[in-house]
């Protein structure tokens, strides 16, 4: 059994459907963080091998690392969480595997693009901290965790998970989205260039 899946989602509660159809192997807690506001009931809760489910409606939008680092503050005790992006569905057998994820290393899937679903182990996030929420509202924050781990000198795990992702479909969706990220993004590029290998966002006081 997966610990949890932490799924963020900001639009297109359709395919936010589609994702949660797509599971097939159990887990205790699934957590959708609504960024949107739009949520409603998309499916019976007796079609998922889900053991607890939590819908988390949110006033405005945290971003993409805010929800994450949501996702793991609200099971601190679990020594893997594990993500999902509410644009992707996941082909058979794919959870199976990403519920081997260790609690020490970052677990990516090796096919492009590495982060449409991952896991994160409870030493990682205690040795690099949480993401860092300055990549608002999304982009770069995943290339940003991935060079924090690899200076670390972590393992990053890639494995043979393949699921179906229409990738970006929450940006493009939204062209005042669109604006806004790119602008967003381009200011903080230079933070993954100028960021010290020891800094983090972490999940205690700095």
């Amino acid at each position: 059994m997966i610990p949890n899946l932490i799924v963020p989602v900001l639009n297109r509660y359709d395919l936010l459907r589609r994702m949660l159809q797509s599971i097939d192997f159990p887990i205790r807690d699934l957590l959708i963080i609504d960024n949107g506001g739009g949520f409603e009931d998309v499916f019976e809760k007796g079609e998922l091998p889900v053991k607890n489910l939590r819908v988390l409606m949110l006033p405005s939008n945290l971003g993409v690392a805010g929800s994450w680092n949501l996702g793991v503050k609200l099971f601190p005790h679990d020594p893997v969480w594990t993500f999902a992006s509410n644009d992707m569905w996941f082909r058979r057998g794919d959870l199976e595997l990403l519920s081997t994820a260790s609690w020490d290393a970052l677990t990516l899937s090796q096919h492009v693009p590495h982060w449409h679903t991952f896991a994160v182990g409870e030493a990682v996030i205690d040795r690099v901290g949480l993401f860092d929420e300055r990549f608002y509202p999304a982009y770069c924050e995943d290339n940003d965790f991935e060079r924090r781990v690899q200076f670390a000198g972590l393992p990053i795990t890639r494995l043979d998970v393949a699921p179906g992702h229409d990738n970006s479909s929450t940006l493009k969706s939204d062209k005042r989205f669109q604006r806004r990220t790119r602008r967003r993004s381009a200011g903080m590029s230079c933070c993954i260039s100028k960021s010290p290998p020891g800094w983090t966002w972490g999940s205690r006081g700095r």
